[in-house]
């Protein structure tokens, strides 16, 4: 019986073209999602950006007379960072909210189009301890307008003058956008992050930064308003626009060793807290203990949902292809009908005359499947799509409209398994009803039939 299958499948034209349909249509299925698969990788990190994988934001402190400082969060934290602990390095941001200018009495708003621009998010950071968090190492490796040459020294000043402004790093786009220099003076300003006491104006800081280096950003929206500068010291935020009298920082970014549970990791912080006597982040005092997942929830959500929904629109292809095979082999019901009755007199059960046509439909539907899988899977290999592409001379992403470089793909084997095995199962389904009505066949009409 097997042979007889092997014979009306690979024998018949239409029956070889119904498989190759259902290899064809899961080749594209698995390839498309490849590729959809390492989009949503890179988008992934674009959403994390900046942040590590846990971010502490210190709550208020229910004592005034509580100091809060960074090294009150050092010395607590250090403790998980044993050979035993979770934590592998911390880092301090400070934040301040800006508005940024050029000297001279020119306005960014001369230089763009954008009104939205002069708003800033300046962050100040200590570089040692920055370059072991999150991905600020990468965005100084990946800057393409006036890339950093040290980072452990980000904001080296192009000079020895020692009048000379603090450095700044600004992201590529907003240098691109606004056709910065480098070594170009920039003003911020600032407003003290406590009110004055009593009758005391409320005057806002300004300062002058110079223009030393740039970064790429995560995400667009975010490098438009984001610059680094020094945390602490002559050179940094708070000396030249929070006052001194101001934060040491306002949260901070914790790295986790491998395969370190996130939950486990956050519960040790928040004991390790609670021994110390420091504020617990969260509640009525305020601050945030979360994951940059949790952080960027509603993101990554949106970016599951379009996973998901892309592949059950693909997924359609496979269906269509697989609906081949019960076409084919309903023909070959009406075209082998005296054939089959010819095996009923030879003795062939009614169920094996539908195992027969069952058996050719779903080795239809394997060799289609596997088939696809393999052909998928060797496209999805390094780069030889990104290749096939290139000499096709098509070019999926524009250079000077996409970020993206390149053709992203992102093999996940049990997601590409469970796609095969979709399609292999609906092949089988679609060659029930063939069967069932080979099963059915009377062997005197089909020796009738003409």
């Amino acid at each position: 019986m097997s042979r007889l299958a092997l014979a009306y499948l690979f024998r018949r034209p239409v029956q070889v073209l119904a498989v190759l349909g259902v290899a064809i249509g899961l080749c594209a299925l698995l390839t498309v999602n490849s590729v959809m698969n390492g989009l949503i990788e890179i988008d992934r990190e674009d959403a994390r950006g900046p942040l590590a994988d846990i971010l502490l934001i210190p709550a208020h402190s229910p004592s005034a007379e509580r100091s809060t400082s960074w090294l009150d969060y050092q010395k607590a934290l250090t403790q998980l960072q044993t050979p035993e602990g979770p934590i592998r390095a911390i880092s301090p941001h400070l934040m301040a909210y800006s508005i940024m200018g050029l000297t001279g009495g020119e306005s960014l708003l001369s230089r763009t189009s954008s009104s939205d621009v002069n708003g800033v998010q300046v962050v100040g950071i200590d570089p040692e301890l920055e370059l072991k968090t999150g991905g600020f190492k990468k965005s100084l490796q990946t800057s393409q307008i006036f890339p950093v040459k040290d980072p452990l020294h980000p904001f080296q000043l192009p000079s020895d003058d020692p009048f000379a402004r603090p450095g700044v790093l600004i992201p590529d786009n907003l240098a691109r956008a606004l056709g910065f220099r480098l070594g170009e003076t920039i003003e911020l300003g600032a407003l003290p992050p406590l009110p004055p006491v009593g009758d005391a104006p409320l005057l806002a800081h300004n300062a002058r930064f110079t223009v030393v280096g740039t970064f790429r950003p995560s995400d667009y929206e975010m490098g438009m308003d984001r610059l680094y500068v020094h945390r602490l010291g002559e050179q940094g935020l708070r000396w030249n626009l929070l006052g001194e009298g101001g934060p040491d920082f306002s949260e901070l970014l914790i790295e986790l060793k491998p395969d370190t549970s996130p939950t486990a990791a956050k519960a040790a912080i928040l004991s390790t807290l609670q021994n110390a006597a420091l504020p617990e982040p969260g509640g009525p005092n305020g601050g945030a203990l979360e994951t940059w997942q949790e952080r960027r929830s509603t993101y990554l959500s949106a970016i599951d949902n379009e996973r998901r929904v892309t592949a059950l629109v693909l997924f359609f292809i496979v269906v269509v292809a697989a609906f081949g095979l019960f076409a084919t082999l309903s023909a070959l019901v009406r075209e082998k009908v005296r054939d089959l009755g010819v095996l009923s007199a030879l003795g062939c059960s009614p169920l094996r005359r539908g195992a027969l046509l069952f058996s050719t439909g779903a080795l239809g539907s394997a060799v289609g499947s596997l088939l696809g899988y393999g052909a998928a899977r060797w496209l999805a290999q390094g780069d030889r799509l990104e290749r096939i592409m290139n000499n096709l001379g098509i070019e999926v992403f524009q250079s000077d409209l996409y970020v993206i470089s390149g053709l992203p793909t992102l093999w996940i084997p049990e997601q590409a398994s469970g796609f095969a095995w979709a399609a292999f199962a609906l092949g089988c389904l679609f060659t029930l009803a063939p069967s069932v009505r080979a099963l059915l066949l009377s062997p005197v009409e089909a020796l009738r039939y003409e």
